[in-house]
């Protein structure tokens, strides 16, 4: 398998990923728009007060599909690159798999929905009862404050610990599988 087809696998799971957790994301606001409210600035979660049974329930469900997106997509990705390799993969190619995977989805995360539907558009699927019009929806830096915080900036750490993960997990099992 040679740098194209690795970087080619690669992109491909990355736009999957950043695809399905952005249509999780946005699922679960339309079903309770308070679903994220613990990812809102401080301001805006003050001004509308606790949780809804509801957005509690969907934060879940939520979660639990992005957990399936994280774990089901690198699966899908490593199995493909199987397919293209002479022999095991160990290490360094499922590592890059994980890595541009989990950057992709960051970056997603913070362009797309973060400043563009967020700061931005703001459609009213994700603005809360109570607090439109608070310029807290504008505060692009409050996002990258979250995303690189002080003193450790571990959602940034998060991007090659889980292309380490995806290395790992592939070579103990291919290991197990002798």
């Amino acid at each position: 398998m040679d740098t194209s087809e690795l970087l080619g696998v690669s992109l491909v799971s990355a736009l999957v990923s950043a695809a399905l957790v952005g249509a999780v994301v946005v699922g679960a606001l339309l079903v309770a728009r308070d679903a994220l409210l613990g990812d809102y600035p401080p301001a805006i979660r003050e001004r509308y007060g606790p949780q809804s049974e509801r957005g509690r329930r969907t934060a879940a469900a939520a979660g639990l599909l992005n957990l399936l997106v994280l774990v089901a997509v690198p699966v899908g990705g490593v199995l493909a690159l199987h397919a293209r390799a002479d022999g095991p993969l160990g290490f360094w190619p499922p590592f890059v798999l994980g890595t541009v995977g989990f950057l992709a989805v960051t970056l997603f995360d913070l362009l797309v929905l973060d400043w563009w539907l967020f700061c931005l558009v703001r459609p009213r699927f994700m603005v809360l009862p109570g607090t439109e019009g608070m310029p807290e929806y504008r505060d692009f830096a409050f996002h990258v404050r979250v995303l690189v915080p002080r003193p450790v900036p571990w959602p940034l750490v998060a991007i090659p610990g889980y292309g380490a993960g995806v290395g790992a997990v592939t070579c103990l099992v291919e290991a197990l599988a002798g």
